[in-house]
């Protein structure tokens, strides 16, 4: 058997997230399905990580381990076209086979886009909260983010969490003429954290909140006011890095 890392690209929209759950029709469901059912055999697909029902990904990771005598073009092209409209294996690439997917990835780098009008045509993947009073503040909240911090104030509570400390390498807001999309980098993410940033940095921009309310929150003060959550579907996974070798 020889192992294979996959950039994979989806729409979440149909899916209950990346991970295989009963009854749900999930990303890694269908394309191990899809891998089993040309193969004749069981394939166990390894993602990097999560993601959660609804999200999308330009750039999701994983590695598979496959017959040495398979013609990966042929396999790829079979897969791509049982899987589904909705998922896209984009390129593979051979690698040791001590590599893992999510232990060796080093960081993960996601995108959330805030239409600033109504936008039909990218409604799936944008989302319009109303008017953004005060754009920026958004960066102002993104600078507080840099380095080691404890997202337990911006996370859903998941009991598989040894630590709920992450360190963020990159978070800053960009405006184009249609929207202002954050982009962040990070070593690990937390269940639903970036969609919580999002939420409360809008919230804080449209004046609900203010800055000091985002630290507090941050700086885990029992006085904070609680997180807001933005939806899923303007969040996507751009890319995981890994060291180069």
């Amino acid at each position: 058997m020889s192992r294979y890392s996959l950039i994979i690209e989806y729409n979440g929209e149909p899916f209950s997230g990346w991970q295989i759950q009963p009854d749900a029709i999930t990303v890694e469901g269908e394309l191990e399905k899809a891998f089993a059912k040309i193969l004749q055999q069981p394939v166990d697909l390894i993602g990097q990580g999560r993601t959660d029902a609804g999200v999308h990904a330009n750039g999701q990771v994983a590695h598979v381990d496959l017959p040495d005598d398979v013609d990966m073009y042929k396999l790829l092209h079979g897969v791509n076209s049982l899987a589904g409209k909705d998922v896209f294996i984009k390129t593979y690439e051979k690698v040791e086979d001590e590599f893992h997917a999510r232990f060796d990835a080093l960081t993960r780098s996601y995108s959330y886009r805030v239409a600033k009008y109504p936008r039909p045509l990218f409604n799936h993947i944008s989302w319009f909260p109303g008017e953004i009073k005060e754009p920026i503040v958004l960066n102002e909240c993104a600078a507080l983010l840099l380095g080691e911090h404890d997202f337990n104030g911006f996370s859903k509570y998941n009991e598989e969490n040894f630590t709920t400390l992450s360190t963020i390498e990159n978070a800053r807001w960009k405006e184009t003429g249609e929207a202002f999309v954050f982009e962040i980098t990070a070593n690990r993410f937390l269940r639903n954290m970036v969609r919580r940033l999002v939420g409360t940095s809008v919230a804080v921009a449209q004046g609900n909140y203010t800055v000091k309310d985002f630290k507090k929150m941050l700086d885990l003060e029992a006085v904070a006011k609680a997180s807001k959550s933005a939806p899923a579907k303007g969040l996507i996974l751009e890319k995981v890095s890994y060291k180069k070798t």
